[in-house]
């Protein structure tokens, strides 16, 4: 499953009227995809122009990406 997605601007913007953070907003289907749900904790790492995202669960983190 492949979706375009926009990095939206998040939080409270700074005394030059710049934000620092984003949110991207997935579908509860992504999800269910990915084996993950609404609430759930997640790893998110950022590598070599990536950002990956993963069930935070401590036995099946892949450190090689």
């Amino acid at each position: 499953m492949v979706r375009k997605k926009k990095l939206s601007p998040s939080g409270a913007k700074d005394e030059n009227g710049e934000y620092h953070n984003a949110h991207v907003n997935l579908h509860e289907d992504e999800l269910t995809v990915a084996g993950m749900e609404i609430g759930g904790e997640v790893f998110v790492r950022v590598r070599d122009g990536k950002i990956i995202i993963q069930r935070a669960d401590p036995d099946e983190v892949e450190h090689d990406f």
